[in-house]
């Protein structure tokens, strides 16, 4: 019997975690089978292959891959928004969850700043994975809220939350220093063009001299230096932004992980600074990065409301099999006192007719008997002792006898 083709929206779910980076490029029927076959003993697909047998599967696959569904989550919400959808109550989370961290990060920057902090991932750490002297590690607790939990409808436990979103830390330490170095870059060959006093001043002569911020501070007590028209552009009071810079600074020198708001914010202040400084070649390569980060940062976005949207419908369904469960178990509790009233009942009725079986009524009768036996073995003592009249009679009968 033919099987009806599946639910575009779960093959996307069961194959997305299959079909992603070079295979989100398969396009040919057979290459794409044997993708999903090399898979099918991964539960959620070997689930739509029995319901909905492979070839049907393979096709939805195809189609799927063609309109490029596997490639961008931006793509695959616009197809399957419910996929993706955020409850008042996860926002919330959220919300105050990126608070915590913003919080925790600004205190973290601001330990940098001062010199409190050593770097986290360094290898001035003793053998004890102790800091030396005073210096507080920064880690990626300090940065992180320590009770990120998710509150699911349907669990019976606590559920790790998936926000605040941050970057692989690897990646957020290059990315930061890329753009720390080009900014310092820009930075140098501006006060080329118009602070070479101050250059000389601080003996500066190549752009790795001067770090991003300590040029925070030169350009703050030189702000006529900027175009007036650009500065009004900002968005932002000039000090603010340059704070900006010297926190994101702090933040790739010494190892603080930051969450992907705080990434992003650094991302547009930058652009905003290469802007000031009129340098095209850095407007243009931070500019790209600033895209390029931003289109990760909204994949991990859409890719964790994936990953909770489905979760929760996976807890919505072992609930309702927990459900299942206990009406199995209260059923089986009531079946077995049903049974057990329903054997005493049983057992009564069998002892009563016991009692009123023919046996039973013999051994009354027997036990009457008994009694009679009894009385009539006392008539027989009493039948032994003499008894004068008997004997008279019996003489005067014999003598009658006799005389006849």
């Amino acid at each position: 019997m033919a099987k009806n083709p599946p639910d575009e929206r779960l093959v996307y779910l069961a194959l997305k975690n299959i079909f992603k980076g070079p295979h989100a490029q398969l396009r040919s029927s057979k290459a794409v089978r044997k993708c999903i076959k090399k898979h099918q003993s991964d539960s959620g697909v070997r689930d739509l292959i029995q319901e909905h047998n492979i070839e049907n599967v393979c096709n939805a696959a195809k189609t799927l891959l063609e309109q490029q569904i596997f490639e961008s989550t931006l793509k695959a919400k616009i197809r399957f928004p419910e996929v993706f959808e955020v409850s008042p109550a996860q926002s919330a989370e959220r919300a105050a969850s990126e608070a915590e961290a913003a919080r925790t990060e600004a205190d973290a920057i601001k330990g940098a700043a001062e010199g409190q902090a050593g770097p986290s991932n360094s290898a001035e750490k003793d053998e004890k994975g102790k800091g030396k002297g005073k210096e507080r590690q920064i880690s990626f607790h300090d940065s992180t809220p320590q009770s990120q939990r998710r509150s699911f409808p349907h669990a019976t436990i606590s559920v790790p939350s998936l926000y605040p979103v941050y970057l692989p830390f690897k990646t957020q330490h290059r990315l930061l220093g890329k753009v720390q170095g080009i900014l310092e870059n820009a930075c140098f060959n501006f006060g080329q063009k118009t602070m070479r006093d101050v250059l000389q001043e601080q003996g500066w002569d190549c752009p790795e001299s001067g770090e991003l911020n300590l040029w925070s501070k030169v350009f703050l007590v030189n702000e006529d230096k900027f175009a007036a028209d650009e500065m009004d552009e900002l968005g932002k009071p000039f000090p603010e932004l340059l704070d900006s810079m010297a926190h994101l600074r702090h933040t790739a020198v010494h190892r603080v992980r930051v969450n992907v708001n705080r990434i992003e914010q650094f991302m547009v202040d930058s652009e905003s600074l290469a802007k000031l400084l009129q340098d095209d070649a850095c407007i243009k390569t931070l500019s790209r990065l600033r895209r390029e980060t931003q289109l990760t940062i909204d994949e991990l976005r859409r890719n964790k409301d994936l990953l909770e949207s489905r979760l929760a419908e996976t807890l919505k369904r072992i609930a309702a099999q927990r459900l299942e469960l206990d009406r199995l178990e209260q059923t089986a509790i009531e079946d077995m006192l049903r049974e057990d009233k329903e054997y005493q009942s049983f057992a009564g009725t069998n002892l009563e007719q016991t009692i009123m079986s023919p046996e039973t009524i013999v051994q009354s009768v027997a036990t009457t008997e008994n009694e009679t036996g009894s009385e009539a073995d006392a008539d027989a003592d009493s039948f032994d002792e003499p008894d004068i009249g008997h004997v008279s009679e019996k003489v005067s009968w014999s003598g009658a006898t006799a005389q006849f």
